[in-house]
C-alpha cells in the first residue's frame, strides 16, 4: 500500500493536470451523464464528474488502489453515486452503458500505457452510441537528446563501484525505456510531430512512429527523447514537453544510444520507434547519417530471461507447473458449500505437501481464494 499512497498522491498534487482535467469534464460532462472511470485508482476522476452534474459514476481498477477510491467516496458523501469494480478494466463487465468514458492512461510517450486498446475496447462495451470521451486524442513528438544524465543512466552499469561480474548488465540498461525528466538544454534537435492518434478507434496491435531529426551543430546525440500533448477534450490540452511552459508533472521516456552518435550540423537524422501493445515491447532505431549503419534497440533484449519465455509463442503441448498444480488443488474445493477456513484446513490436512511449509501453503490458499472467489 505504501508504493500506492505514493504514486496516486503525486497524482493528486499535480495542479495542472488537475486543473486540465477539471476543465475538460465541465465542458464534456452533461447533467445526468453516467461515467466510467478507466483504471480510476483513488478516483479522482470520477468523483470530479460527480460534483461537475454526473448523476453516476462507475470506477474500474485492478489494484488495492479501488478500496481507496471506495472509502474517499463514502467520506465525501458520493458513496450512493460512486460505484467501484475491483476488475482489470479489459475483464469488467458494467450493467448499463455510459455516456462517458475518462482515463488517465497516459504514457510517458502517450501510447506507452494500454491507453490506445484500452480505450478502444471500452467504447464497443460500454459507451453508448454518440457518447463522449475523455481524452481525446494524442500528439506524440521525437526529439534528439544530449544529455550527460541520460548518458550514464546508460553507462552506470560499468562504473567503478559496481562488481565487474555485473557489467554485462548494461546492455539490459541501453535497452530500456527510461523515464526522465528532461530539461530544455537536453533537447539537441527540434522536435518532430511523429504521429497522432485518436481514442477510441480501432488501432493495430503494432504502432510505428518515425521521424527526420534535422542536426543544427556539430556535436552527439545520446538518444532519443518522446512526448505527448493530449487532447482532453471541449479545447483542452495537457502535455508532458520539457519544452512547455505549462506541463504537468508527468515523465518523458528516454530510448538511448549504445554510444554517443556524432552529428554534423545539416546532416539529418531518421529515428523510429514501435510499440506493441499486446505485449508491451517497444523497439527503437536510428540510421548514423555519415554511414548508413541501422542501429536497433529494444526492451525485448532487456526482459529477464523468465519474462521473455512468457512472451514466446509456444508450440509444444502446455503442463502445469507447481504453481498451477496447486492452485488446482484449492480451486477444486470449490462446492458452495465450505467456507475459505474450511477449505484451508481440509488442504493443510489433505495436503501436507503442497509448499515446503505449512505457513506457505495458508498464504497460498488465501491469496487464491481472495484472487478467484467471490
Amino acid at each position: 500500500m505504501s508504493d500506492t499512497l505514493s504514486e496516486h498522491r503525486g497524482y493528486l498534487v499535480d495542479t495542472r493536470r488537475v486543473a486540465r482535467y477539471g476543465d475538460a469534464i465541465d465542458q464534456v460532462v452533461a447533467q445526468g451523464d453516467t461515467v466510467v472511470d478507466l483504471g480510476c485508482g483513488f478516483g479522482i476522476l470520477g468523483m470530479m464528474c460527480l460534483k461537475a452534474g454526473a448523476a453516476k459514476a462507475w470506477g474500474i481498477d485492478a489494484t488495492d488502489a479501488i478500496d481507496i477510491a471506495r472509502e474517499t467516496a463514502d467520506r465525501a458523501g458520493l458513496g450512493d453515486r460512486y460505484h467501484c469494480i475491483h476488475d482489470q478494466t479489459f475483464r469488467a463487465e458494467l450493467p448499463e452503458k455510459v455516456d462517458v468514458l475518462i482515463c488517465d492512461h497516459v504514457g510517458y510517450f502517450g501510447v506507452d500505457y494500454s491507453i490506445v486498446h484500452l480505450m478502444a475496447d471500452a467504447r464497443r462495451r460500454f459507451l453508448k452510441p454518440g457518447g463522449r470521451m475523455i481524452p481525446e486524442r494524442l500528439e506524440l513528438y521525437l526529439a534528439g537528446v544530449r544529455s550527460e544524465g541520460c548518458r550514464q543512466m546508460l553507462d552506470r552499469w560499468e562504473t567503478d563501484d559496481v562488481p565487474g561480474d555485473y557489467a554485462w548488465l548494461r546492455s539490459y540498461a541501453v535497452n530500456t525505456k527510461h523515464a526522465v525528466d528532461l530539461v530544455p538544454t537536453d533537447i539537441a534537435t527540434a522536435p518532430v510531430v511523429s504521429g497522432h492518434v485518436v481514442l477510441g478507434d480501432d488501432a493495430p496491435e503494432t504502432l510505428v512512429f518515425k521521424a527526420t531529426l534535422e542536426i543544427d551543430e556539430n556535436g552527439v546525440l545520446d538518444g532519443i527523447g518522446g512526448w505527448f500533448v493530449c487532447e482532453l477534450g471541449g479545447g483542452v490540452s495537457m502535455s508532458n514537453s520539457p519544452l512547455a511552459r505549462d506541463a504537468i508533472c508527468r515523465h518523458q521516456i528516454f530510448l538511448g544510444f549504445d554510444q554517443p552518435l556524432a552529428v554534423t550540423a545539416g546532416s539529418k537524422v531518421d529515428v523510429s520507434v514501435r510499440l506493441s501493445h499486446r505485449n508491451g515491447i517497444i523497439a527503437w532505431s536510428v540510421r548514423d547519417p555519415a554511414t548508413g549503419w541501422l542501429q536497433r534497440y529494444s526492451n525485448w533484449a532487456a526482459m529477464p530471461m523468465s519474462a521473455g519465455e512468457r512472451l514466446k509463442p509456444h508450440a509444444a503441448p502446455r503442463r502445469l507447473n507447481d504453481r498451477g498444480r496447486a492452485l488446482s488443488v484449492v480451486l477444486g474445493y470449490l462446492d458452495q458449500s465450505l467456507t475459505g477456513q474450511e477449505i484451508e484446513q481440509a488442504i493443510l490436512r489433505e495436503h501436507p505437501a503442497l509448499f515446503p511449509s505449512a505457513d506457505e501453503t495458508a498464504r497460498f490458499v488465501k491469496d487464491a481464494l481472495a484472487d478467484y472467489t467471490a
